[in-house]
Formats: structure tokens, sequence, C-alpha cells
């Protein structure tokens, strides 16, 4: 269970997932071998499950958009193999209610994201594809 310090440590590194293990024992007043235990623990434990490099792509120059997906029958674990192979989506959720899968997917351009559009209506089973633009980026803790 995760206790203030590993909280601290996580949000530390969330920020800015580079920072040496010395920056962080003196951020959160730890000893760097404690702070080295711990991001171990939570990487063995998965609460840490990666280190990332975010680009650009969306941020100015591009476009994102949820993608909301409605199967007939539900065919998510047949789609898998199709979601990874598109690089531009960045998140893929199975979700509750009417919808089956919730994509987000960020692309250098209009005509990039309308390409990918055009390759998901020949999903297997795809019944409905719902775009939501967004238009303006308000909190990113990612």
């Amino acid at each position: 269970m995760a206790d203030h310090y590993d909280q601290k440590i996580l949000a530390l590194l969330v920020d800015d997932a580079r920072l040496s293990v010395s920056d962080i024992s003196r951020q959160v007043n730890l000893s760097r071998s404690a702070v080295t235990e711990r991001i171990r623990r939570m990487e063995d434990n998965r609460t840490i499950t990666g280190y990332h490099a975010h680009t650009s792509v969306s941020k100015e120059d591009g476009v994102t958009a949820y993608l909301a997906l409605t199967f007939r029958p539900l065919s998510c674990d047949l789609v898998q193999p199709l979601i990874e192979a598109i690089p531009e989506v960045k998140l893929a959720h199975s979700i509750s209610g009417d919808l089956d899968l919730l994509l987000l997917v960020q692309a250098s351009s209009m005509a990039r994201l309308n390409t990918i559009r055009s390759e998901m209506d020949r999903w297997p089973n795809l019944h409905k594809i719902v775009t939501h633009m967004c238009l303006s980026n308000r909190l990113d803790r990612w």
C-alpha cells in the first residue's frame, strides 16, 4: 500500500520521469537507497508500469480525438491487434455503458485522423463510431 512518501515519489515521476534518484531523495527527504527501494517496489507491484516520452504532435500541430466504438456482437478482443497496429492510438479502454471501447487518438493532421477512422470502419463487428474532437487541453497529468 502506498504511503505519503510513495505518493510524493510518484507525483515527482509523473511530472518528470527523468528526475534522478538523488533529486527525488532531496525533495521527499529520504535517502537515495530508500527512494531506489521504493521505486523498485512500485515497479515490481506494477504501480509504476513504465516511463514515457511525450511528443508534441497533439499539443500544437496535430489533432486529438476520442473515438467511441460500439460492436455488435462485442469484439474488443478481435480488434486488439488492430488497435496496437496504429501508433496514434494513445489509450484504449473497454468501458461500461452503451459504448464498448473508447480510444484516445493523437494524429499529425485531420487527414491522418480521417485515414485512421476509415481503417476502423473495416474492423470486425463494428456497429458505430462517434468521433469527439478535443478543442483544448485543460489538464494533463499523464
